[in-house]
């Protein structure tokens, strides 16, 4: 008899991802790269963003997630979730996703 609950998870894959350079704006929504470095105080970032989503064609996108790097080092800074899809991200989740990556 076995004592442990045994899990299967589909393997993740990104479907979408895209990069907003320093001074750009992602072209699917209108003020999400400029709020993320306003509120990072940096106007020089450059953000990587990907869909995430499980292997099954019909899987809907669990996650989006923003990586912040520094141009001027090329490392990671900051790393944001949000568990929309990228066009539906609003204000609200943007200053969820800061806070609690400060309580990481």
């Amino acid at each position: 008899m076995k004592r442990f609950v045994e899990v299967t998870t589909n393997p993740i894959h990104s479907e979408y991802q895209n990069e907003s350079e320093p001074g750009t704006e992602f072209p699917f929504h209108p003020w999400l790269a400029s709020k993320i470095r306003e509120k990072l105080g940096r106007e020089d970032l450059r953000l990587k963003l990907s869909e995430i989503s499980c292997e099954e064609p019909a899987c809907p996108v669990m996650e989006t997630r923003i990586e912040v790097v520094d141009t001027t080092s090329g490392k990671t800074t900051s790393f944001l979730r949000f568990g929309r899809k990228k066009e539906q991200i609003n204000k609200l989740d943007l200053q969820l996703s800061f806070q609690k990556m400060r309580i990481m």
